[in-house]
């Protein structure tokens, strides 16, 4: 018998003898032969579960002629005791799986009553595998049932954000709970499918830096890296300590691998059937947010095109540095502004002042203080300026920030002397943001004249509550403090 066929039969029957099924049969076999107790022998015709019942019991003769004729139904003979014995082999298809044993019967049964036990054995086998293709259905079903149950969190969760660090983190951190696992990470194939990039490595015991050598690239290739190797073969990989599965939309993008169950038990296909399920929801979420990030790209390029052109025609007069948008987005950062905010609030900087399309070349570059009729100028085709973008879909979040961050906090400002929360969020700052450039910056309407950073700072600090929206100062106050607010500074003066 091969070994793999032997190893079949073996779990076979530890099952088998151990189930519900066989619980009935003693209780049916006992009325018929007043035995409840038998002994089961392996396919190779040895003592399954050795015990007192079996030990003087020679096997010798009785397993000569069973091996002689191992199709035989069943077997009377006497034990080394000279009392009666009763076996029948246990039969599935055209395989013996093993044998079973009355031992120490009272009298020799009749034919009716063996025959009867045997209808008891034969119904005892189709119950037990009726219960074995539920399992098998249980175990097929279950895992996805699991992991189908928390569609509508993994949705709610994934569809929360379009920023790919913060989604795939997500996504980590999910699995970690769903699979009670004490490490995860994700990979996504670069640009020439030839590497595996880490986006995210999540270990429950410690923090892991972007810095660690788990966060080095790999190469697909059949070596011993795990997660080169699934990615390479497209084969999920399941081991005691480690679940590995491809991620796959039309080709494979990616990996996902957990190791190490929090309760230090091994993982099974159960657990790789919900990892796989996980993995066909994440790829999902994956490539919208890798479609977001075009389509953000694409925005982005339109809105540096249109800021070059602005330029083009007085350079430095209105438009900011890539400075100032550091700045801006810092301070959303600080104020923990939701996601979609601060990509309305980073288009906003990009084009604050597109109104200079069509403010005259001698106002723009009108050294000294303008006047009160070429200050109206400015303020009217500010919100003409407006008409330029109106159209381009993806601008019109945008579109109340740039037209409103001219507005005062205490209502003197324009172009329609909004007050306090009525403004914009993001136009409150920006025009934080705008005034601390202006007065740390060379304008051609303040001819040379500008104050340090510093006097800067506290003029920004003089004006909470009036100009500025006391949160916004005070989320500024905070980056000014920040080691980076210098670098900013530096390279906008």
């Amino acid at each position: 018998m091969k070994e793999f066929e032997k190893i079949e039969k073996q779990e076979f029957l530890t099952k088998f003898s151990k189930s519900s099924s066989i619980t009935a049969f003693r209780k049916l076999s006992s009325k018929v032969l007043k035995k409840n107790r038998c002994i089961f022998l392996d396919a190779e015709y040895k003592p399954f579960k050795c015990n007192s019942e079996c030990d003087h019991i020679k096997f010798g003769k009785y397993l000569a002629k069973l091996k002689f004729d191992p199709s035989r139904e069943y077997m009377v003979f006497k034990c080394s005791c000279n009392k009666i014995c009763l076996s029948f082999p246990i039969v599935q298809g055209s395989n013996v799986y093993g044998h079973v044993l009355f031992i120490h019967l009272g009298k020799e049964p009749e034919k009716t009553a063996i025959d009867a036990t045997k209808i008891c054995m034969d119904l005892a086998l189709r119950e037990f595998q009726k219960e074995q293709e539920l399992n098998k259905l249980y175990e097929t079903i279950r895992p996805r049932a699991i992991a189908l149950s928390t569609v509508h969190t993994i949705h709610r969760l994934l569809s929360s954000t379009l920023n790919m660090d913060e989604l795939i983190e997500r996504i980590a951190r999910l699995i970690l709970q769903v699979m009670r696992s004490r490490h995860c990470s994700i990979m996504l194939l670069d640009a020439s499918k030839k590497y595996l990039i880490p986006k995210a490595v999540i270990n429950l015991d410690k923090e892991i830096p972007k810095t660690n050598p788990q966060y080095k690239k790999i190469r697909l290739r059949l070596g011993i890296k795990l997660e080169g190797r699934v990615a390479k073969t497209g084969k999920s990989a399941l081991s005691r300590n480690s679940v590995c599965v491809p991620l796959v939309e039309e080709d494979i993008i990616g990996v996902i691998s957990t190791q190490d169950k929090t309760n230090d038990e091994p993982f099974n296909r159960f657990e790789l059937e919900i990892l796989i399920t996980l993995a066909e929801q994440a790829v999902i979420a994956i490539k919208n947010a890798q479609m977001y990030e075009e389509q953000e790209k694409m925005a982005y390029g339109s809105i540096k095109t249109l800021a070059a052109l602005l330029d083009a025609k007085s350079p430095n007069t209105f438009t900011h540095s890539d400075q100032f948008v550091k700045m801006v987005l810092a301070i959303a950062e600080e104020m923990r502004l939701s996601r979609e905010d601060i990509v309305n609030l980073h288009y906003s900087a990009l084009l604050p002042d597109t109104g200079k399309f069509n403010i005259p070349e001698e106002i723009l570059k009108k050294p000294g203080i303008l006047s009160t009729g070429e200050y109206d100028i400015i303020k009217k085709q500010h919100l003409e300026s407006l008409k330029i973008i109106e159209h381009l879909e993806f601008l019109k979040p945008a579109i109340p920030i740039i037209k409103h961050h001219h507005e005062k906090y205490d209502g003197t400002g324009y172009p329609d002397g909004l007050k306090g929360i009525q403004i914009p969020i993001g136009a409150r700052v920006m025009a934080v943001a705008n005034a601390f450039e202006a007065m740390i910056s060379v304008r051609p309407y303040k001819g040379s004249k500008k104050i340090s950073i510093s006097q800067a700072i506290k003029e920004v600090e003089k004006n909470k509550g009036t100009q500025f929206d006391p949160e916004v100062v005070d989320a500024f106050m905070k980056v000014t403090k920040k080691p980076e607010f210098e670098n900013i500074i530096k390279a906008s003066i």
